[in-house]
């Protein structure tokens, strides 16, 4: 990508999410991006009444090495997200990526990630894919 980031950073971020579909029930969320024909799929546990939360707990499909860094942070953050927090999530990204360095993100890993990939506009979509196929849970896109 840049000569600010090493192709190993792309495989430590990736590896911080758990690549394989869970043995126990789970659902399952899919993001493709017609573009580069990126495909993600998030495995996850729906939270009962109250508790409308969403716990990842798997990915899979087949990706770049952006989508798959983005899809290990998401993965990273896993304990119960929020889906009221969903377009928030994704609106802050896409503010960090348009400059805006006032965002909320606290993990300076991901800011990390997330500078590189303000060098390459053109690969917006494919950092963003795994927190956009998350809206498709809280639109009830399923």
């Amino acid at each position: 990508m840049s000569q600010e980031s090493k192709f190993e950073d792309f495989l430590r971020w990736k590896s911080y999410g758990l690549w394989e579909k869970p043995s126990v029930p789970h659902n399952t969320l899919q993001g493709i991006n017609p573009l580069c024909g990126d495909e993600i799929y998030i495995y996850y546990h729906k939270g009962e009444g109250k508790n409308n939360f969403l716990q990842i707990l798997g990915l899979g499909g087949e990706s770049c090495s952006i989508c798959s860094a983005a899809a290990g942070f998401l993965f990273k953050n896993k304990t119960e997200l929020d889906p009221n927090q969903f377009q928030s999530y994704v609106l802050e990204r896409k503010k960090f990526l348009d400059g805006d360095d006032s965002c909320l993100i606290k993990d300076e890993e991901e800011l990390s990630f997330l500078k590189v990939l303000r060098n390459h506009p053109s690969r917006y979509r494919c950092g963003l894919l795994p927190w956009q196929t998350l809206l498709k849970f809280s639109e009830g896109i399923l």
